[in-house]
């Protein structure tokens, strides 16, 4: 029917949009880096599709973690593989537990933002930033500058992900973000390290607080 032909069609944009980032890059990455690319973009497109056939609900809002379906301090790890020192990990992530998370989604971009809470980062992490479909951001690590770009996100929009590549050659953050039928904001991050093999995921859930 309409509805159906409508999301055949919104899938094949996404995946398009996804496979044109995945080309571009081709010639600029090492065969390793490509490949984890690939995998990603093709992730990426796979969750989204799913998101179109049952989310309804819009992704711009202020959310804050629902501690009942969230692991108290589960940031911790993946800060760690990211490059936050194993001393301030702990703490921060349960810092981050207490953090705001709004999210403003607009056309070919998103802009993710994280308010302390009255405390201030003791390391360079940067959690602010506006990701584009057209072009890089780039955000700085403990380690070193990510290039980030929004890879896909559904029309409504219902769900974004974000790739940054680095630090190093062939390590690579996705940020993925979906609404659910029952009004809440699942987030995924996943970090995966240069050898390609180890990854570290992340999943937490959030409650909408107030609009943007």
């Amino acid at each position: 029917d309409k509805r159906r032909g409508e999301i055949r069609n919104t899938e094949f944009e996404s995946m398009a949009a996804g496979l044109t980032f995945a080309t571009l890059l081709s010639g600029l990455l090492a065969p390793n880096r490509m490949a984890n690319l690939k995998q990603a973009t093709t992730n990426a497109v796979k969750r989204s599709a799913a998101v179109r056939r049952h989310g309804n609900v819009q992704l711009s809002g202020e959310w804050v973690l629902d501690t009942t379906k969230s692991s108290h301090g589960a940031l911790r790890p993946f800060l760690i593989a990211c490059g936050a020192p194993r001393v301030f990990a702990g703490p921060l992530a349960r810092k981050f537990d207490s953090d705001h998370l709004v999210l403003k989604a607009e056309g070919d971009e998103v802009t993710i933002e994280t308010p302390r809470s009255g405390w201030s980062l003791p390391i360079k992490l940067q959690t602010d930033a506006t990701y584009s479909r057209h072009k890089e951001t780039i955000v700085a690590t403990p380690r070193g500058p990510q290039r980030a770009s929004l890879v896909t996100a559904s029309h409504a929009p219902m769900a974004v992900e974000i790739i940054k590549l680095g630090p190093s050659e062939g390590e690579f953050v996705t940020e993925h973000y979906v609404t659910t039928d029952d009004g809440n904001l699942e987030q995924q991050l996943t970090h995966r390290a240069a050898d390609g093999r180890t990854e570290v995921v992340v999943r937490r859930v959030f409650k909408r607080v107030a609009s943007v």
